[in-house]
């Protein structure tokens, strides 16, 4: 399979990047960067602050999230699939760390440049919105799912944000 047969694929398989024609692919693809990562290699750590997201385009990321000292895996990402999308979104730090498993190649999109093509934006924001609605839906249906079969604490109080709401 040659290069562009390669990028066709990846760029199929990716949601943040549906109903892109080739035009706003290019005007995207001209204000993204290239990321490499060694197998092992923290690409960021929870608490970080960060305004990139990335499509994977070989390799494997896993996402985590430190919970009472402690190292709890969320996803296990790979090729055509996003992450850091909250960095396009929110100004806050980073909610989870995320680390390549495998040597991993990635599309960088930054937030700083992404003005520059406002088309391309307004589509991968779109995009963004559909997946993190998708997300939130999961997320509920868990906890919903937990509060049903007896779990012991809170969903709030498991995810330390208790403090806030009281």
């Amino acid at each position: 399979m040659d290069e562009i047969e390669t990028q066709a694929k990846i760029i199929s398989l990716s949601k943040c990047l549906h109903g892109f024609d080739l035009l706003e692919l290019n005007q995207l693809l001209s204000v993204s960067s290239k990321a490499i990562w060694k197998k092992g290699t923290d690409i960021f750590l929870e608490g970080d602050p960060g305004r990139d997201m990335y499509i994977i385009c070989a390799g494997k990321v896993v996402i985590w999230r430190n919970i009472a000292g402690k190292r709890l895996d969320l996803a296990c990402l790979s090729v055509g699939e996003s992450f850091g999308e909250m960095g396009l979104v929110d100004v806050g730090k980073r909610s989870a760390g995320a680390q390549a498993t495998e040597d991993t190649l990635a599309l960088r999109i930054s937030y700083d440049r992404l003005y520059e093509t406002p088309t391309a934006a307004s589509i991968l924001y779109r995009n963004i919105a559909k997946a993190l609605a998708e997300r939130l839906t999961i997320a509920n249906d868990i906890i919903i799912f937990q509060s049903q079969h007896g779990a012991t604490i809170s969903p709030l109080e498991a995810t330390g944000r208790y403090r806030a709401f009281k």
